[in-house]
């Protein structure tokens, strides 16, 4: 039996190589990998990308772990894509939060440099970050070759289209590497922390708001990323099943509220400058949320914005809505809340 199966994942595993062959054959879009001495590592298919069903990113990595050398190669078809700082830069950070390293404590500098395309040099440009960290971009026509690497220096930067799409796309790259958990996380779950245990939706809440900003502050300067406590799923299944008490919900709708719950206020933090700012209608905002959404009542001030955003979510979970209806729901939803939040600011001015 375990012969079996593990044929049966071999063959999946050539079906989808041969369609992926196709697909990358079909979009007409070249690949392009690293070439020359002392590669950081073996070369791995890490992925593409896609819009309206068509291919327009490829990714090839090297190395593999969090100490060894390190690089990736995108080809991207973005036309009129201008080649300039601030995306390149972007590419070096994304892989830095990855990694655990703090975008703040490197030096950024940027300037041009060439990359040798099949033995054509080509102009581009290169951002370092730091002694360890570098990205440079090139184009040719209307196809973008990128290159990110840690730890890995070549005298010369150069690429080369691979001819040989089946032996890549047979090697396959899991996933980039990441920096290590959090201790505190992993698949043995623990018990809620007494000082969390009287009242399981408002400290779901909390702990959510402060994952929230903790989040918002590695995207913004990298560092060890936000992990989420043992207790997490211990304490959702408890806030859980007070929904369920408090509005005499089944157990699928009461998750499916407790998801919207904080999905709200979390909406709410990344979106509204009064909420993070503002403790007074925070504090607020929150329990009226709270009050609405396990039923309690909807006697709240609010209840214009808690509307609009159970309309919201009807109409995004929806796949025939066109994007403006969805950007005209959320906008309605939005300024809902703006005129809730301004109305008790000036109340508490007067």
């Amino acid at each position: 039996m375990r012969f079996e199966r593990s044929e049966a994942a071999r063959e999946r595993f050539v079906r989808q190589q041969k369609r992926l062959h196709r697909e990358l054959l079909d979009s007409g879009l070249p690949v392009f990998a690293l070439t020359g001495p002392a590669l950081p590592g073996v070369e791995r298919f890490g992925g593409l990308g896609l819009s309206d069903d068509r291919i327009t990113t490829v990714r090839v990595v090297y190395g593999e772990g969090l100490t060894l050398p390190w690089a990736a190669v995108e080809t991207a078809r973005r036309a009129g894509t201008p080649i300039g700082f601030a995306p390149l830069r972007g590419e070096v950070e994304h892989c830095m939060r990855g990694h655990g390293h703090r975008i703040s404590d490197v030096e950024w500098t940027e300037g041009d440099t060439t990359v040798v395309v099949d033995g054509v040099p080509v102009a581009g440009r290169v951002v370092r970050a730091g002694s360890r960290w570098w990205a440079a971009r090139c184009s040719l026509e209307d196809v973008e070759i990128t290159v990110v690497a840690r730890d890995w220096h070549p005298e010369v930067l150069s690429a080369h289209t691979v001819i040989d799409l089946t032996a890549m796309l047979s090697r396959v790259h899991v996933g980039p590497p990441t920096a290590p958990p959090d201790p505190g996380t992993g698949h043995h779950e623990r018990e809620i922390p007494e000082d969390l245990a009287g009242e399981p939706h408002r400290a779901l809440v909390d702990l959510s708001l402060r994952l929230g900003r903790e989040r918002a502050a590695w995207l913004a300067d990298g560092g060890p990323g936000p992990q989420l406590p043992g207790y997490w799923r211990t304490l959702w299944r408890a806030a859980v099943r007070r929904q369920m008490d408090l509005a005499d919900q089944s157990e699928p709708v009461a998750d499916q509220a407790v998801s919207s719950t904080l999905a709200q206020l979390s909406t709410l933090q990344d979106k509204a400058e009064w909420f993070r700012d503002d403790a007074r209608l925070r504090e607020r905002a929150v329990a009226e949320t709270l009050l609405f959404g396990t039923g309690i009542s909807e006697a709240v001030s609010s209840v214009a914005a808690q509307r609009a955003w159970l309309h919201r979510e009807e109409t995004v979970r929806r796949r025939d809505v066109p994007i403006q209806v969805r950007a005209a729901v959320d906008e309605d939803w939005f300024e809902a809340w703006s005129a809730w939040a301004d109305g008790h600011a000036a109340q508490s001015a007067g």
